[in-house]
């Protein structure tokens, strides 16, 4: 009876991991296309739960959807609406994943959209994402522009780690080479970006 209890526990917790990792799925997929009416869709069914109830894997992508939401959302009612649904979805993850890359990224965008610049928060979050994170495939692109904007406001160990992510991206796709030196442009970063560029450059082809 005591093992057919427990393989009944041990089904449920399968089944119930099973469901969190399909939801974390289909939702990270929406934040990545980037679509408006697949945003919109996961937030409608999703949105609202409480923090604590959406899967932590599932919680990241989510606050990604609704700060997309509250950046480009239809009404101001809305993106008011989506700004609270991302503040409590950070502030669970800070709970519960402080040091996680995508809690650090999502901290460093909202604090961009509450405050329209980069606060010391935002740019503490971004260094601490490269310490976690130094390579980012989704995250690189967005990562180095933010190197470029906010630059001076970096110390010189997270000035490093952006170029060499841009360095990296060029290794990983050359065919990115030219999208990310106009991102950079005649800017510090992009001066910074060049000379690594003919460090390396040799192998890059």
């Amino acid at each position: 009876m005591l093992a057919s209890a427990a393989c009944l526990a041990g089904c449920a917790f399968a089944a119930q991991m099973l469901r969190d990792e399909w939801l974390a799925e289909i939702i990270a997929r929406a934040a990545t296309e980037r679509s408006a009416t697949a945003r919109d869709a996961m937030l409608e069914v999703y949105g609202d739960r409480a923090p604590a109830r959406v899967p932590v894997r599932a919680a990241a992508p989510l606050a990604q959807l609704a700060l997309d939401g509250a950046r480009a959302g239809a009404s101001p009612a809305l993106r008011a609406l989506d700004a609270g649904r991302a503040e409590g979805l950070i502030r669970h993850l800070r709970d519960v994943r402080p040091g996680w890359d995508a809690t650090l990224l999502l901290v460093t965008q909202r604090e961009l959209l509450v405050h329209g610049a980069a606060t010391p928060a935002a740019i503490a979050a971004f260094a601490a994402s490269y310490r976690e994170r130094p390579f980012h495939t989704a995250a690189a692109i967005w990562r180095i522009a933010f190197a470029r904007l906010y630059w001076s406001a970096l110390d010189p160990a997270t000035r490093r780690a952006a170029i060499e992510e841009a360095v990296w991206q060029v290794r990983y796709d050359n065919g990115q080479r030219g999208a990310i030196t106009r991102l950079l442009g005649d800017t510090p970063a992009g001066v910074a970006f060049a000379l690594r560029m003919a460090a390396v450059g040799h192998g890059l082809g």
